[in-house]
């Protein structure tokens, strides 16, 4: 491309703005349009659209619109007056109308918060492009937008790998990438969003499918499986922005100790991991889904856990889990409730 913007502004463009709603990818080609004096004048806009489903059309619609980003460059004003036969004012009104039209929405706030997004951005001294995720989230009626790199990076979630392609990346390939991004924006939002998450369902692998709801308090994140095999999903308690978990609220797979589901062995095995009990109460108990009960504190942790034997004789553990109770007085207080709230709503599908 050929940047017609200031020295400073030449680092890179945002040359794909990529929307998902109901099983539509829509994408925005955006050009710069520069000024005589190299400032930005305003952003002139082309739109596509494809179903989710095939990856190779992604791919080959947003390879399409980068050549012609390529293409163009950055416009100047008199570039973009012959493209279009308007002024910048008549087409900031024009495209203003033409987006919501090629969207199908009515009105901003719609534009604002019903889409799951991406972006593609292009590093002009390196000749190379790469995705940036951008999300809507939630806390309570109030919603917000933030944006991330492709890796994640809020404190929240973290993704393995960074999306990065040039011009040689096939179709195919792109329209993986880009439904991929819009897949870490969409649990970039769920993870953001605090007390407002939906039922999801868990499967287990042998035949279960669990749903769960999350906890109703703006303080918990979902971490889904936190990165660890024997964990299915953690809500995790974050008091204030970017401090860590203070606790957990999680469904898990119960150490293969738990196969003989017992009293006895339950005791036995949280002695075992958590050592000395000044409180270690199990019982047999009908609660929702689940057949077991057992609470616990000593000076290292605090739990209480529900137990569920499943088809193929593992045993599903839901529970509530405070390292260092001492420390955090109101919420041993506090959280039992809410976590007994949780625990029932969890439900066999």
């Amino acid at each position: 491309m050929i940047p017609r913007l200031q020295e400073y502004m030449n680092e890179g463009r945002i040359p794909l703005f990529i929307r998902e709603r109901n099983n539509t990818v829509y994408f925005q080609l955006q050009i710069e349009i520069a000024r005589a004096d190299g400032l930005c004048a305003g952003i002139y806009c082309e739109y596509e659209k494809a179903q989710t489903d095939d990856t190779e059309t992604i791919g080959r619609i947003a390879k399409r619109m980068l050549s012609r980003f390529q293409e163009i460059s950055d416009l100047t004003i008199s570039e973009f007056q012959k493209l279009t036969g308007m002024s910048i004012d008549q087409y900031n009104k024009y495209e203003q109308e033409e987006r919501m039209k090629v969207l199908e929405v009515r009105s901003s706030k719609e534009l604002n918060d019903s889409f799951d997004e991406c972006t593609i951005n292009y590093d002009i001294k390196n000749d190379h492009y790469y995705f940036s995720l951008s999300w809507v989230y939630q806390e309570g009626r109030k919603k917000w937008r933030d944006s991330s790199d492709s890796t994640g990076e809020k404190g929240i979630l973290t993704f393995d790998e960074p999306l990065e392609f040039d011009e040689n990346v096939d179709s195919e390939r792109l329209g993986e990438m880009i439904l991929e991004a819009i897949n870490r924006s969409q649990k970039m939002a769920q993870a953001m969003s605090r007390g407002t998450c939906p039922p999801k369902e868990l499967d287990m692998f042998e035949g279960t499918i669990i749903e769960v709801t999350a906890p109703n308090d703006k303080h918990f994140a979902d971490y889904e499986d936190a990165g660890v095999g024997e964990i299915y999903q953690d809500y995790a308690y974050i008091a204030r922005e970017g401090a860590r978990s203070s606790a957990d609220f999680m469904l898990t797979i119960a150490p293969e100790i738990y196969n003989d589901l017992s009293c006895d062995n339950i005791r036995s095995a949280w002695i075992e991991a958590f050592g000395k009990a000044d409180l270690l109460d199990v019982t047999e108990t009908e609660y929702g889904i689940f057949q077991y009960r057992a609470e616990f504190k000593n000076k290292k942790m605090y739990r209480i856990a529900y137990f569920r034997e499943l088809n193929d004789g593992t045993v599903l553990e839901c529970c509530l889990e405070i390292n260092e109770p001492k420390k955090k007085k109101k919420l041993v207080e506090n959280l039992p409730a809410l976590f007994e709230e949780f625990a029932l709503k969890c439900k066999v599908k």
